[in-house]
């Protein structure tokens, strides 16, 4: 059976419990309908489709154009030092700008209507480094459903470098989790790269979903695909360009660190912040309100307005809409962020934004302080919610 509500488990525990099915009691009442019509009404109006979108062709080309040309000045050996260096920042930093600007949508099928289109925008995720079977695990099965439900979703779940949730072991450390919180998240990319696909390969289950024996050709294929980008990334630079080789692994590893905090900063604050609540399921797996209300309740918004941001992040800024809308292109994302909030005005509902980055941010270390600063919390001290808003 499941913990009860309010005590820590560590992930050997976790391995024993039994996890049951989530399941959302209660149905929409009005909200969704309301939001899904007005969004279909947009799309009718405008007559703009929700994939395949002409500015999403455009950024895609831009952006792989960029990752192409940046890498054969950087092998080319032409360029040495400062600016050798500061083209290898831009290399790293153009594959986190592609992993969240053209794989992503295809990993939700939300690039286009064509599922051979999907099929190769989401196989972009192999060449940068990212195993697409493991992300559809780690993200699309263990996170979309069930954000931030403890020991379900398994983008709260840190390794024990962090605590992200109530249910979560404390540790001493974890009292200054808001001071190293950007040096952990630098290593985010290399992490994925060496380690969690082969972690999520050597696991039974992530979060909650089962997964069952991998094949040798999928072990073959994850072995492959690394090699392909270690080599790509590392080996081939290091033969080719007249540097010392500390040189090119500076600006490797100062790349990534870049890539891998802007990152940290899209990925977390949207569902981490000092206004995050942490629904738990009852022993039957569950969740005393509807899944779009969940979703209002657990995710937020920030920058909507900065056209810049939400082009980096490939829309995942506004991260309400797309978890409610995950098969809509992020191109339409901002327009419908704000039926969004029109809606939920009008249904009592409430929605979540941070004007800024920065304020998104410090109320992401709020959280983070928090969390960190003793193991327990009283029942009224955190929204550990069994009923319905």
């Amino acid at each position: 059976m499941l913990q009860p509500a309010g005590m820590a488990i560590n992930k050997n525990e976790a391995d024993t419990l039994h996890f049951p099915k989530i399941s959302y009691h209660y149905k929409d009442d009005g909200f969704y309908a309301a939001l899904t019509e007005r969004v279909n009404s947009y799309f009718a109006t405008t007559g703009l489709s929700k994939q395949d979108n002409l500015k999403m062709y455009a950024k895609s080309a831009v952006q792989l154009g960029a990752w192409f040309f940046v890498y054969g000045c950087i092998v080319s050996n032409r360029f040495h030092g400062w600016p050798l260096f500061l083209m290898q920042i831009a290399f790293y930093f153009i594959i986190f700008l592609i992993s969240v600007g053209v794989a992503h949508d295809g990993s939700h099928n939300a690039y286009s209507k064509h599922k051979i289109i999907n099929k190769l925008s989401y196989f972009v995720f192999d060449l940068i480094g990212i195993n697409s079977d493991m992300w559809e695990y780690n993200h699309n099965l263990s996170h979309h459903y069930v954000p931030n439900i403890p020991l379900y979703d398994s983008a709260i779940d840190s390794f024990g470098l962090f605590r992200f949730h109530p249910k979560a072991p404390y540790h001493k450390f974890h009292r200054y989790q808001h001071l190293y919180i950007f040096v952990i998240y630098a290593f985010s990319t290399l992490f994925k790269i060496f380690l969690l696909d082969f972690i999520s390969f050597s696991r039974n289950r992530i979060g909650t979903v089962q997964i069952g024996k991998h094949s040798a050709k999928e072990i073959a294929y994850l072995i492959t695909t690394k090699l392909f980008v270690i080599s790509y990334n590392l080996v081939i630079p290091l033969i080719v360009i007249d540097e010392p080789a500390w040189h090119i692994l500076a600006g490797f590893f100062a790349g990534n660190f870049l890539a891998g905090i802007t990152l940290g900063i899209v990925f977390q604050v949207t569902h981490l912040s000092d206004h995050s609540t942490f629904p738990e399921p009852d022993a039957d797996g569950i969740i005393y309100n509807s899944y779009p209300k969940h979703i209002m309740q657990t995710t937020a918004d920030f920058s909507t307005q900065n056209g810049v941001v939400t082009w980096v992040s490939g829309g995942l800024n506004i991260h309400v809409a797309h978890h409610l809308f995950p098969k809509i292109s992020q191109i339409h994302l901002p327009a419908i962020a704000k039926i969004v909030k029109t809606t939920a005005a009008e249904y009592g509902i409430g929605y979540k934004e941070y004007p800024t980055v920065l304020s998104a941010l410090r109320s992401h270390f709020r959280l983070l302080k928090k969390l960190g600063s003793k193991q327990d919390f009283a029942a009224n001290e955190w929204p550990l919610d069994k009923s319905a808003a």
